[in-house]
Parts: structure tokens; sequence; C-alpha cells
């Protein structure tokens, strides 16, 4: 006769069989969750460091043409939010023939650039007048002799006139008028010359680069008479 642990073996073994098979998969599924619990939060945790860490947004500048007593003149790109001052500073600094009494008469060091501005620093002699002995104003054909800073605009040069947009030279219109550089002043040129000149000083916001912006900084300082 069989003894009766081996009799309950045999009379039990397919259930067993079965319960330890379902066992097994039970297990394996439960750490194949806990792995996927775990590996989901890692890679959130990822997700949300990459997030935090997004990349920055890119920074803005301008290009200002700083001429005159400096040491280094040239163009110079700024930051948008660019003063009178860091533009002298790219530029090297004043150059000893500078215009010392005009520069603490009339230079505002805080005053804020814009793009395409154009800041000239008068030498020693340049800022007297070339008037007549009528006392008529000077042509526009005369040199220029300064930027003037005023708050936070680029004036025209002390002793340039109000300047005749239908006759100026290139060089008369970059050196006179505010923010107007080489570029801007033969697209000037160019569209006179295309449309038999300006009929009237509004009309200068036509010519390509010149907008409402420009025009306000601008339009005391020319004529079209």
């Amino acid at each position: 006769m069989e003894s009766l642990p081996k009799a309950l073996l045999n009379k039990y073994r397919l259930p067993l069989g079965v319960f330890l098979i379902l066992a097994i998969v039970a297990g394996g599924g439960m750490l194949a969750l806990t792995g996927s619990r775990r590996g989901g939060s890692e890679i959130e945790k990822v997700e949300v460091e990459a997030t935090a860490s997004g990349a920055l947004s890119p920074v803005t500048k301008i290009k200002v043409d700083v001429a005159g007593a400096v040491k280094n003149p040239g163009v110079y790109e700024l930051l948008e939010d660019g003063r009178v001052e860091d533009a002298l500073n790219a530029a090297g600094g004043f150059s000893e023939q500078v215009d010392k009494d005009w520069v603490a008469k009339n230079l505002n060091l805080a005053a804020k650039l814009s793009d395409g501005d154009k800041l000239y620093i008068p030498k020693v002699g340049e800022t007297s007048t070339s008037s007549s002995a009528t006392n008529e104003p000077a042509p526009a054909s005369v040199p220029p002799s300064a930027g003037v800073v005023s708050g936070t605009e680029i004036l025209g040069p002390s002793n340039c006139s109000r300047v005749n947009i239908n006759t100026a030279s290139a060089g008369t219109l970059a050196d006179c008028l505010s923010g107007i550089g080489e570029s801007k002043a033969q697209s000037i040129i160019k569209y006179r010359e295309d449309h038999g000149g300006f009929k009237s000083i509004g009309e200068i916001q036509e010519v390509s680069g010149i907008g409402p912006k420009t025009f306000e900084k601008i339009k005391s300082q020319i004529t079209v008479d």
C-alpha cells in the first residue's frame, strides 16, 4: 500500500502544477508592472527637467555707425537696449581730437539707440558755423559737424540745414539725417530718380527701409522745396 503523502501527491499532482504555473505568471506580471511604473517615473522626470532647462530666447541686436572723434570709427553691433555710452565704448572711446566742450553740453550718454542710427562726435573746430555774412543758413551740402543726441533721438548735425531730399547727395543724406546710413541714402536717391522726385516729405516712407519710426526722426530735418 502507498504511503498517505505519496498518495495525496499523486491525486493532486495536476491541480498543484496548475497552481504553480499561475503563481509564476502572476509574479512575473507584478515585476513587469513595477518596472513599468519605475521607468515611467524616470521618463517623466527627464521630460520635466528638459522643459525646465529649455533653450533661452534669442538675443536681439542692433547696428550703429559711430564716426568722428573716436579711436575706432565703424559700424558696431550692440544689444537692442544699447545706449550711446555702449556705442562709444565699442568704438574705443573718444580720440584726442574730440571737442570736449561740445560733448559736455550736447552728448547724452544715457540715450537709447535704434538699429541703423549714426552717432557722429565732432572734433575741435568742427562745431563752428559756416553761415555767410548775411546770416543765411548754410546750404545742405555743407559737411556735417556732429550728430547731436537729445533725449532718446539722435538728431542731425548741428550745422546741417534742412535737407532737400530731392537734391541732396547720398553723403549729405547719410550724414545729416537721423538713422539714415549709406544704404538708405542710396535707396532715397534711387526712389526719387524712378518717381521724378518726392512730392511731399511723407512720401519718403515709400522708400524701402524707411518706415513711420524713421520718418518721425527725420521729418523736422527734411524738405522737398
